[in-house]
This record gives C-alpha cells, sequence and structure tokens, in this order.
C-alpha cells in the first residue's frame, strides 16, 4: 500500500507546477598530496552541483538536486582526497574512468512547514552515514527540529532525530534502530565559553562519552580542550583576515596531532596547506563558485 500511495503522488507532482528556477554551483582545485609518507603527487578535480526549485498553485514546493564531477578533489578536514569521478565496465572486464554522476537523484517536497526527500539509498541515516535511507521527513515546531529517515524494504533501518535549542542552550537526539545506535549532545553557551557533553553508543554497542570546553578570545584564537574516554585532546584555531591557522594534539597512546593553514585568495579561491603525525601533506588552491 505504501508504494502505491507513493506512485499515485508522485504522477500528481508531475503536474501543475510552474517552470523551474535552475541554479548551478561547485568546487574545484588543484594541488600536490602524499599519504602517509608516500612521494607527493599531483590531484585535480572538480564537483559541481545542479539544482532545482519551483511551487505549486497550491503552495507545494519542491528542489531535485544532481551531482556532476571528474578527477579528485581535496577534503581538508579528513586529510583525503574525495573521488568525484565514475568508472564503467567493459566487456573485455576492464573498466573505464567517466565523468561521476550522481547514482539516484534527491527529490524534497515541502508541504504545509515538512518537508519530505525521496531518494532509492539515498538518504542518510540519522546516527551516521554508514546506512541509507529511502525517505527522509522533516520539520520544526518551536524551538524543536525533527528528522525521521527510513526506506520500504524489511532490511532498512530507521533513525530519528531531534533537536532543541533556546538561548545559550542546545541539544540533540539521534537514535537508529540499525544496531541500536544513539547519540546525544548539549551544549552551554557563556559568553565566550562554550561547554558541550556528548554520549554515544555506536552499532557494535560500545559506549564512549566526551566533555568539550572552548575558548573565544577577541584577537580572532579559539583554545579547546576535550576529554573523551581519558584522552586529552587541545586544539587551537586563529583567523586574522584572510589568513586561517589551525593545530590540534591528543596525549593518547598512539598520539595523534595535525597542523593547516588556509588563505583566502579571494574570488571564490583559497589555497590551503596542511600534514600530520602520519606524514600525511597537502598544499592545493581550491576554488568555489
Amino acid at each position: 500500500m505504501k508504494k502505491v500511495l507513493l506512485a499515485t503522488s508522485a504522477l500528481t507532482l508531475s503536474a501543475g507546477f510552474a517552470s523551474a528556477d535552475v541554479s548551478m554551483s561547485g568546487t574545484g582545485g588543484a594541488g600536490v598530496f602524499g599519504a602517509n609518507g608516500a612521494d607527493l603527487s599531483v590531484y585535480s578535480g572538480v564537483d559541481l552541483g545542479f539544482a532545482l526549485s519551483g511551487g505549486s498553485d497550491s503552495g507545494m514546493t519542491f528542489t531535485a538536486s544532481l551531482d556532476l564531477g571528474g578527477g579528485q578533489t581535496l577534503d581538508a578536514a579528513d586529510f583525503e582526497l574525495d573521488n568525484q569521478h565514475g568508472t564503467t565496465d567493459n566487456a573485455d572486464g576492464t573498466s573505464t574512468t567517466v565523468a561521476g554522476t550522481s547514482a539516484n537523484t534527491s527529490i524534497a517536497i515541502g508541504v504545509a512547514g515538512v518537508t519530505i526527500t525521496l531518494s532509492q539509498d539515498g538518504v542518510d541515516d540519522l546516527y551516521d552515514d554508514d546506512q541509507n535511507g529511502d525517505i527522509g521527513i522533516s520539520g520544526a515546531m518551536g524551538d524543536l527540529t525533527y528528522n525521521i529517515v527510513t526506506g520500504l524494504e524489511d532490511a532498512d533501518a530507521t533513525s530519528l532525530s531531534v533537536g532543541y535549542s533556546a538561548g545559550a542552550i542546545s541539544g540533540s537526539v539521534a537514535t537508529s534502530d540499525a544496531g541500536d545506535a544513539s547519540n546525544m549532545t548539549v551544549s552551554y553557551a557563556m559568553g565566550d565559553i562554550t561547554v558541550s557533553a556528548e554520549a554515544d553508543t555506536d552499532r557494535a554497542g560500545a559506549e564512549t562519552s566526551s566533555v568539550t570546553v572552548s575558548y573565544a578570545m577577541a584577537d580572532g584564537m579559539t583554545v579547546s580542550l576535550e576529554n573523551s574516554e581519558d584522552v586529552n585532546t587541545v586544539s587551537v584555531a586563529y583567523a586574522s583576515g584572510a589568513l586561517s591557522v589551525g593545530f590540534s594534539a591528543d596525549d593518547a597512546t598512539d598520539e595523534t596531532w595535525e597542523a593547516t593553514m588556509a588563505y583566502d585568495l579571494g574570488g571564490g579561491a583559497t589555497f590551503n596547506l596542511g600534514t600530520n603525525q602520519a606524514e600525511t601533506t597537502y598544499a592545493g588552491v581550491g576554488f568555489s563558485f
């Protein structure tokens, strides 16, 4: 019955809409990258996004998105390169690299303040993106926001999240029935100081918790200290004009650290430089439009 209702809704939505607005945005970049002490090699890539939006005479809205990309782009936060290309299988068993496109287009429909997103195995589970659903439902009631992700197949997980923000206090809860995973966060801002706590149970049942204290100074520097399962992590970030730098380190058994720098070149272009304890290094220019 659910499949029949969704199919009927799709047929209904195909008529009665005014012409859609179409926009394009994207990111790209080029530079050098070396992972775990390997020799530096050149990377280059681009990721384009196309968005369509419109509305019906009855007040219903819709948005659709499509990605197109090629090469590799830098993920500075995770010290890795992201593939933007795809592959196609040949008759002789080999594969050919081709321009990457979305395996699944996402359609979002807005009705009376509620947004319904449809994408077969394309809606991220609300605990993490290791799982995917087909249908997402989101909305807000005052200071409260809610999200639900599920699917039509029996094996599909269902995940829920609720967020709340009022003044200096904010918090969120997310849970998924795939492994009974859950995550809860709460934070409180006291002027330049923010205290936050997190409790997590992963899909294997392992429980962790952390407390973080951050202090934002008037001169553009932010210092934070996190304690998670007796591991302390110190982070320092500084921003002044076009320049921003960051450094973090922990005292785990296998200590980790990383240092990054970014310089805004203007016009949507940024120069990025970074290195870490694993001897992964990158330097390159990224751009957005």
